[in-house]
């Protein structure tokens, strides 16, 4: 499982004086990546090192797939069943089956024609009353299991020689698509024991080692994207009418002598954090909502977690000041 979060920050409050708030002090971040364990299993493999950096797709960790490798040996075998059954339904009955069961039919004709034979002549008899009411009934009981017989026989060579029915080729084309589908299921389930890189990153936290057994869920893996950071901080609700998405701001990155500038790229409309006090007037300033900037000129090199001071639209009061 891949989720996508972004670190919190620390130093997200508003520099304040006397005339108010006109500086927001926030961090530089970049996306951060967790990569959990799919399943409950043994870590095999642990390819990488704290602060490695790793391309798209390259192998970090492998969890142990022998129970997965059996799982998908017998989908492929019931796979491999339902082609089978299939193919054989669509080819029909051969003709060494075809001739096979037109014999049988002529045996059970001729046995129910001697049958037929044995009883009228048994028939007579008894009218003679030369033979008894055991041997007669006997005589008709094997007349009518040869008829049976023969019926038998000549409804299977009437289905060799039609082919099979519509509704059974059906089945088994459904059949044969329910064994993908599972097949493909457990192929899905045996990829994700391995995990990569979804993106160009570096490696910033690696939470097991290789031999222990982890649970579906937990954490292993924390990656820092390479991607150009941006800016995070909170603005005072009495400031955020000012800022939009695409409002030009000033930025100052602690330990860079010039000023950078950039652009809102989102304001949260829900308010970051509330103060457990009641909302008065006064205080109404106390409620933050995050807000996301990207600099327009970021110099190469930044490090993740930089302190930056935020120039708020509306007043320059602040124009000298420097985290």
């Amino acid at each position: 499982m891949k989720t996508l979060w972004l670190t919190p920050f620390y130093l997200l409050l508003c520099a304040c004086g006397s005339d108010g708030s006109s500086v927001a002090l926030g961090t530089l971040e970049r996306d951060r990546i967790s990569l959990s364990a799919p399943v409950s299993e043994v870590i095999r493999t642990l390819n990488v090192t704290e602060g490695q950096s790793v391309q798209p797709g390259d192998i970090l960790l492998t969890l142990d797939n022998t129970l997965a490798e059996s799982r998908l040996q017998q989908r492929q075998a019931e796979l491999d069943s339902a082609r089978a059954t299939l193919d054989e339904l669509l080819a029909g009955a051969r003709r060494e089956e075809r001739a096979a069961a037109a014999a049988a039919a002529e045996a059970a004709r001729a046995n129910l024609t001697e049958a037929s034979q044995r009883l009228s002549r048994n028939r007579t008899l008894f009218k003679q009353q030369m033979i008894g009411q055991a041997e007669l009934d006997n005589a008709i009981a094997q007349h009518d299991a040869a008829a049976a017989r023969l019926d038998q026989a000549e409804e299977q060579l009437r289905q060799l020689t039609n082919g099979t029915r519509p509704e059974k080729i059906r089945q088994a084309q459904a059949a044969l698509r329910a064994a993908e589908a599972r097949l493909a299921g457990e192929q899905k389930n045996l990829d994700d024991l391995t995990l990569r890189a979804p993106r160009a990153a570096r490696i910033d936290l690696i939470a097991a080692e290789a031999g222990s057994r982890v649970n579906a869920g937990t954490p292993l893996l924390t990656l820092l994207a390479n991607a150009e950071p941006y800016v995070r901080v909170y603005v005072p609700q009495s400031k955020i009418a000012a800022l939009s998405v695409g409002t030009e701001v000033e930025v100052r990155v602690e330990g860079l002598p010039q000023t950078l500038h950039g652009r809102v790229r989102n304001v949260r409309a829900q308010p970051a954090y509330t103060p457990y006090f009641a909302l008065n007037e006064r205080d109404r300033a106390r409620l933050m909502h995050l807000t996301e900037i990207v600099l327009n000129d970021m110099p190469a090199g930044l490090a993740s977690g930089l302190a930056v001071e935020v120039l708020l639209p509306g007043d320059a009061s602040a124009q000298g000041s420097k985290p």
